[in-house]
């Protein structure tokens, strides 16, 4: 990567409007972190026409660049930590200086664990990150807007006069229209029909929980930029994206944090836990109470937790991990979520990638033990999960690293919307409760939406 050039710009809240800019262009990515409404996250990310791009399916991994191909068939992990070491930059003041954005498909993780898996019914790769050597931070915080570059070009001088100047186009809710009704890949006698197998598997002492998410689809045409910004004003999450790539568009409105890393520490923040928000004061109250009460919900937390623990002890120091935060309730769009945090000190003989191989995929959305839940798992859901609770954030030149879990996703590709509601199933989970959470889940995209099934 050239020598890097860092500019500073008066601040620009609306970052929608920033990528609004670029928003068709190759491979363009926005990571948006709602600060308004989670002070604890500063940063929005933006860029687009990636110097590489790297994407594997199962059983190859392909390297683009300047419309060249070439495929490899090493692990596409590996690929892109190779890549990866060509790139590093000093700067510590901003969270990405150019590097890697992008996703890890759940599927992925069955791939490194062996499992066997159904056939795809979309073609989207198991993982696709973009190199990208420019980008757009907005720090919500120091309140400025900065330009990060390598390369002068003229995309890279018209950015630069639209920064100065502040002229932006209004992000309009671009038109998009939902054409059909909502459909799931389980009717509920077939989600009863898994989830006593599941328990059966729990009795028969297989697990202690595993993680059963039903899939909706939608129909629709139009643009998904105006669906990520109809959904996002009320569905708001610390750790969005939106990102478009040729064979998928991803809408993604999540929670929870799969793994950060900065200056070697270590930080994940596990979900496991839900109520949702009412509008009455009183009984919010009350779901708050039930929650941070609730033995079971409890249970569960701490099962992720030891879980994880124990997944970052094969790349952290030993002994340097901690539990931060345990049962800390935070609030979202529409629930209220039970959330522990964990950090660790990335051991000297480990790296990035080796540590998010390590605790790939994450644990709060597979159950315990973590490979037979996996296993159970793609046996009683009729379809992959693809994108949906795979990670989805950034690796930095500046070895630092930010990845959601992939829940509260949207993903389109062929004029179809999919999205998933799930939950953590466990020895006394009761169906009619654990089926009503999948739905509660998706209820707010369906009513943004404006589709009544």
């Amino acid at each position: 990567m050239n020598k890097q050039k860092q500019i500073n710009y008066d601040y620009y809240k609306k970052s929608n409007d920033i990528f609004s800019l670029i928003k068709d262009r190759d491979w363009s990515v926005f990571l948006c972190s709602n600060q308004e409404y989670f002070t604890q996250e500063r940063f929005d990310i933006i860029s687009s026409d990636p110097i590489k791009k790297v994407f594997a399916y199962q059983n190859a991994t392909i390297v683009e660049s300047n419309g060249e191909k070439k495929v490899y068939r090493d692990d596409p992990m590996k690929v892109l930590h190779l890549i990866m070491q060509n790139y590093s930059s000093k700067i510590t003041d901003l969270p990405f200086t150019g590097g890697a954005i992008g996703y890890f498909s759940y599927d992925l993780g069955n791939k490194y664990e062996s499992i066997k898996q159904k056939d795809a019914d979309e073609n989207i790769p198991l993982m696709a990150f973009g190199i990208y050597d420019w980008a757009i931070i907005i720090d919500h915080e120091l309140k400025k807007t900065t330009l990060i570059y390598s390369v002068e070009n003229e995309f890279i001088i018209k950015l630069k006069n639209h920064l100065k100047e502040k002229s932006f186009p209004a992000n309009q809710n671009n038109q998009f229209e939902i054409i059909s009704k909502c459909t799931s890949n389980l009717t509920y006698d077939d989600y009863l029909e898994r989830f006593n197998l599941i328990k059966s598997y729990i009795e028969n002492g297989d697990c202690y929980q595993v993680n059963f998410a039903q899939r909706f689809t939608l129909d629709y045409k139009g643009d998904t930029w105006g669906i990520f910004n109809k959904i996002l004003p009320s569905y708001h999450s610390p750790f969005s994206a939106y990102m478009n790539f040729p064979f998928v568009k991803i809408l993604s409105f999540s929670p929870e944090r799969f793994l950060s890393i900065k200056d070697n520490i270590v930080e994940t923040k596990p979900i496991k836990g839900t109520r949702p928000i009412s509008n009455d004061p009183h009984e919010d109250n009350i779901a708050k109470e039930e929650l941070i009460k609730s033995k079971k919900e409890k249970a569960e937390n701490l099962m992720i937790v030891d879980l994880l623990r124990n997944d970052l002890g094969r790349n952290c120091e030993y002994g340097s991990i901690i539990v931060k935060k345990l049962f800390s309730i935070e609030t979202f769009a529409n629930v209220h979520h039970l959330v522990s945090t964990i950090q660790g000190k990335m051991s000297k003989d480990s790296n990035v990638f080796k540590l998010i191989k390590g605790c790939f995929p994450g644990g709060s959305i597979t159950g315990a033990p973590k490979i037979r839940s996996m296993q159970i798992i793609n046996e009683v859901e009729p379809h992959r999960r693809s994108i949906y609770c795979g990670s989805i954030g950034y690796i930095s030149s500046n070895q630092r690293v930010d990845l959601n879990i992939a829940i509260r996703t949207v993903i389109a590709s062929n004029n179809k919307l999919h999205f998933w509601g799930g939950g953590g199933i466990v020895y006394d989970s009761d169906v009619k409760s654990e089926y009503k959470e999948t739905l509660d889940k998706i209820k707010p995209i369906l009513d943004l939406l404006g589709v009544n099934n």
